[in-house]
């Protein structure tokens, strides 16, 4: 499972197909284990594959299912008493509201999540998925108190070595570069194009931090996209054309929703002012239109 969550390069269809059976191994194990040990390590497993299912389904668009294997990860990680991966499952959670335009319901779960959540990187992950929310509800304040507060956590989690992220990374690691990708976001939902590019730029420096096998390849066209987003903002095109050179080739089998998402919003700012009359711009949003087009359907049968 700790090789599955650091699997960089699977498209999510398959990281799902790869978590169900090794959840469904664990789950028959479970029904013959006797030793009350044995049995949480093979729940904190459960919570753990649930857990991916949970993530990878959202990226497939499938959010009904998500939400469902969220709400059970959680209850796995809680019979394993792993207060990170429950804190974890339910900053997923607020990821899915968020996603739906529901913020005051990621905040319930935020408000839920952080007595629980262990000190560290789990509640600076925590913190940032709320950001998001107040950014939807139009909030800067609430926006940069939330990021503020955050710098400690992430000053914290050199003395808090979080279990999760040590021991499998991956997908269940909040680093720098996450964090910075997730705040340039939540200042793109308040229109703040210099402060998302700032965000954005220092996110893309912090995963070329790492070798090009481990950069993660959701993760690091996401943000290159919020920086194309970003620069759009700012009015600046050509920044905006070159931010996005790399992302329009990735193939179809990788273009997950969190991507499509994204890039609908770059799309949706091509098709305002002042781009609605620029030559180039509209270059780039029939480029933009296309690559939406060609996405591959999803599925998790």
């Amino acid at each position: 499972m700790a090789v599955l969550a650091r699997a960089v390069s699977m498209t999510a269809s398959d990281i799902f197909t790869s978590a169900r059976r090794l959840s469904a191994e664990a789950r028959a194990l479970a029904e013959r284990a006797r030793r009350p040990r044995d049995l949480t390590d093979l729940y904190a497993v459960l919570g753990q594959g649930t857990a991916l299912m949970a993530s990878t389904a959202f990226d497939l668009g499938c959010w009904n299912d998500s939400a469902a294997l969220a709400r059970t990860a959680s209850q796995y990680a809680d019979m394993a008493g792993q207060a990170s991966l429950v804190a974890w499952t339910l900053g997923l959670q607020m990821t899915l509201a968020n996603w739906r335009r529901e913020p005051d319901a990621a905040l319930a779960y935020f408000a839920k999540a952080m007595p629980l959540a262990p000190d560290g990187e789990p509640k600076l992950r925590l913190r940032h998925i709320a950001s998001r929310s107040y950014a939807l509800l139009g909030n800067s304040s609430s926006v940069g108190e939330a990021l503020q507060t955050a710098r400690q956590d992430l000053d914290r989690a050199a003395d808090h070595s979080d279990d999760l992220g040590v021991s499998f990374g991956g997908e269940f690691t909040f680093g720098p570069a996450r964090a910075a990708a997730c705040a340039a976001a939540a200042w793109l939902d308040v229109g703040d194009g210099e402060q998302a590019a700032q965000c954005a730029q220092e996110a893309i420096d912090g995963y070329h931090q790492l070798p090009p096998a481990r950069r993660p390849y959701s993760q690091t066209n996401g943000i290159q996209i919020d920086l194309a987003a970003a620069y759009l903002l700012s009015g600046d095109r050509d920044g905006a054309i070159q931010a996005l050179s790399t992302v329009l080739n990735l193939a179809e089998d990788k273009r997950n929703t969190s991507l499509t998402g994204r890039m609908t919003k770059v799309g949706c700012l091509l098709s305002g002012s002042p781009w609605t009359h620029d030559r180039e711009a509209q270059q780039l949003a029939e480029q933009v239109a296309g690559w939406l087009a060609e996405k591959s359907p999803a599925s998790i049968s």
